[in-house]
C-alpha cells in the first residue's frame, strides 16, 4: 500500500508490505520450544481506534499475553485503525494477501464474502457470549469456522466478546415501528438487514466516522457498543436518545484472522499460545465491559440532555418476528453458510431450553 505507515516504520519492526515479507521474518528453523531465545515479530492491524476502551485494551492485552507466555519468542507490533494504512472493512483482504500477518476486528465485517460470516460474531436475537463462546468450543462452531475463515484465505481465532450491547443512539426519539421509516442508520450486520426490512435505510461505517456522520445529519442514528466506549466514542454529544437492549447484538465476539502462511510456520506450541490467549481475551473482555459498563451507565444517566430508553414494543416484537426470515434468506443459495445456520440454531434451542430452568429461573428470582 503506497504511503501506508506501514511502509514507513523501520525495517527492523516491519518487515515489508506484501506477501513476499514472510521470507524475511525469523523464523526459527527447528520446532519452538519455550527455552529457544529466537524472536519472531508479527503485523496486527486492528479495526479500532487507539483509544477505543475495551477493544483496543483486549488487543493489548493479547499482545502481551502472547509475548509473555512464548517467553519473548513472539513479539506482535500492533498498528490500529488510522495508523496501519487499511481500511477497517478491508482486513481480511489484507491478511489473505499476507500484506499484513494478522488483524483483530469482527467476523460480521466480512459478511458480503459470505453469508456465514455474521453467526461467528452476534445474530440478532441469538446467543449470548456465554452460550457463544460455548458454541464454538464444545459446540462445532469453531470447525465451522475455521472451514468457512479457511476458503477465504485466513485462520480464524476467537478473542473477545463485548457481551449485550446497548440498542444504538438516534438523533429524534422513536416511538413506534413507524418512526424507522426512512431513518438512515449506521447498523451493520444482520441487525442491520433485519432494521432495513422494518424500514430504515442501513449503512455500515468504521468507528471513525460514525459521530461526524451523525454531526453532519449524513445519518439519523448509529449503533456502536455499550455506554462506555459509546461515550468514549462520543456518540452522547450527537444524540440525546439511547436505546436499549441490544437485540440486534447480544453477545459480539471479536476476532482474530492470521495468514495462513505465516500460521503454519508457527510451532505447534506457539500457535497454542496464540489461540488460548484468545480464549483467555473471550473472558476478560468480557469482565472488563461488564465491570465499566455498570461504572459509565452511572455517568451517562447524569446527563441533563441524553435519555435512556426501551425499544418501543412493536419495534422489538417485529424485529423478534422478522429475524428468522432474515436468517433464512441470507445463508439461501450457500451450502456451508446454511450448515453454519442449522448448527448455531440447533445449539441456541438446546440452550434456551437449560437458560429457562437456570438463567431465567434465576433472574426471575433474583427480582421476585
Amino acid at each position: 500500500m503506497k504511503n501506508s505507515p506501514f511502509e514507513r516504520l523501520p525495517r527492523r519492526r516491519w518487515l515489508g508490505a506484501g506477501a513476499g515479507a514472510l521470507s524475511a521474518l525469523a523464523w526459527s528453523a527447528a520446532p519452538a520450544q519455550p527455552n529457544k531465545a529466537a524472536e519472531t515479530r508479527l503485523r496486527l492491524a486492528a479495526a479500532w481506534p487507539d483509544k477505543m476502551p475495551g477493544l483496543s485494551d483486549a488487543v493489548r492485552r493479547w499482545a502481551q499475553r502472547v509475548n509473555t507466555l512464548s517467553g519473548g519468542q513472539l513479539h506482535i507490533d500492533v498498528r490500529f485503525s488510522g495508523e496501519s494504512g487499511i481500511p477497517p472493512l478491508q482486513l481480511l483482504e489484507a491478511v489473505a494477501s499476507g500484506q499484513v500477518d494478522m488483524a483483530h476486528g469482527t467476523a460480521y465485517y466480512w459478511s458480503t464474502h459470505s453469508p456465514g460470516f455474521p453467526f461467528f460474531a452476534t445474530v440478532p436475537f441469538g446467543m449470548n457470549a456465554n452460550e457463544h463462546t460455548a458454541w464454538l468450543r464444545f459446540g462445532g462452531g469453531m470447525a465451522l469456522w475455521t472451514r468457512l475463515a479457511r476458503a477465504h484465505g485466513v485462520v480464524p481465532l476467537a478473542c473477545g466478546n463485548t457481551g449485550v450491547q446497548t440498542a444504538g443512539w438516534m438523533r429524534e426519539k422513536i416511538t413506534s415501528l413507524a418512526s424507522l421509516k426512512g431513518l438512515r442508520l449506521r447498523y451493520p450486520g444482520l441487525g442491520g438487514e433485519v432494521l432495513r426490512r422494518l424500514g430504515a435505510v442501513t449503512v455500515n461505517l468504521p468507528a471513525s466516522e460514525i459521530v461526524p456522520a451523525l454531526a453532519s445529519g449524513k445519518i439519523d442514528g448509529a449503533e456502536w457498543v455499550s455506554p462506555w466506549c459509546d461515550m468514549q466514542l462520543g456518540l452522547h454529544e450527537v444524540c440525546n436518545h439511547c436505546y436499549v437492549p441490544g437485540i440486534h447484538e447480544p453477545g459480539h465476539t471479536t476476532e482474530l484472522i492470521v495468514n495462513p502462511k505465516v500460521w503454519e510456520r508457527l510451532s505447534p506450541w506457539q500457535q497454542e499460545i496464540m489461540r488460548a490467549a484468545g480464549w483467555q481475551e473471550c473472558t476478560d473482555m468480557l469482565a472488563q465491559f461488564n465491570h465499566e459498563n455498570a461504572r459509565s451507565l452511572q455517568t451517562l444517566r447524569q446527563f441533563k440532555n441524553v435519555e435512556l430508553l426501551r425499544l418501543p414494543n412493536d419495534v422489538t416484537r417485529a424485529f423478534r418476528q422478522i429475524t428468522p426470515q432474515v436468517l433464512r434468506d441470507a445463508v439461501q443459495g450457500d451450502t456451508l453458510a446454511q450448515e453454519i445456520h442449522r448448527s448455531y440454531t440447533a445449539y441456541l434451542q438446546n440452550q434456551l431450553r437449560w437458560a429457562e430452568v437456570a438463567d431465567r429461573a434465576y433472574w426471575q428470582a433474583r427480582y421476585a
